[in-house]
């Protein structure tokens, strides 16, 4: 009997040795992942003109004030796409990218990240129609398809999905 427990106290302890061991391996294969996304992450920095990031946090109204002499709102309703098409709002978010453009039209990058290569593809993409179409409202909000309301602003707080680009004032790096 006493070599029955014996038996099942090492091999408890044999198992959860086993089961450490394995979580240490995982830990350090976790620890080389992150350190190849930051590598990444400031080969990508050098390659990107360096721009301060504004960590205050603001809504749209605020930024409207100075904003407004520079741009007048757009009000477009299925306006024909032109090759002048600039990107004037960026909403990110796990499920992909949100373009909204200077011509009132907005498109959809399902399953795309916040990357340098797919923002370039947004911003010239001049000929791809848009599904959606939105107007800036006075208070500042984006009226989508004439029944969303979505309001842009910015919240550092959170840093995986908000608005990237806030009446072409970009807010994150990418």
């Amino acid at each position: 009997m006493t070599r029955f427990i014996l038996i099942i106290a090492l091999s408890l302890s044999l198992f959860s040795c086993n089961d450490q061991k394995a979580k240490q391996e995982e830990l350090v294969l976790k620890t080389k992942e992150l350190q190849l996304k930051e590598k990444e992450l400031e080969l990508r920095e050098k390659g990107l003109p360096t721009e301060a990031l504004d960590t205050t946090q603001s809504s749209l109204n605020e930024q409207e004030i100075g904003a407004e002499t520079q741009t007048p709102s757009t009000d477009t309703n299925n306006k024909e796409q032109s090759k002048n098409r600039k990107l004037r709002f960026l909403y990110y978010s796990k499920l992909g990218l949100r373009a909204y453009y200077n011509d009132g039209s907005v498109i959809d990058c399902p399953r795309c990240e916040l990357t340098k290569e797919n923002v370039l593809s947004l911003q010239n993409n001049t000929k791809e129609k848009g599904v959606q179409t939105y107007v800036i409202e006075k208070d500042g909000n984006l009226l989508v398809d004439g029944w969303k309301h979505e309001y842009p602003v910015v919240n550092k707080k959170e840093n995986f999905e908000g608005w990237a680009m806030i009446n072409y004032k970009w807010y994150v790096k990418y």
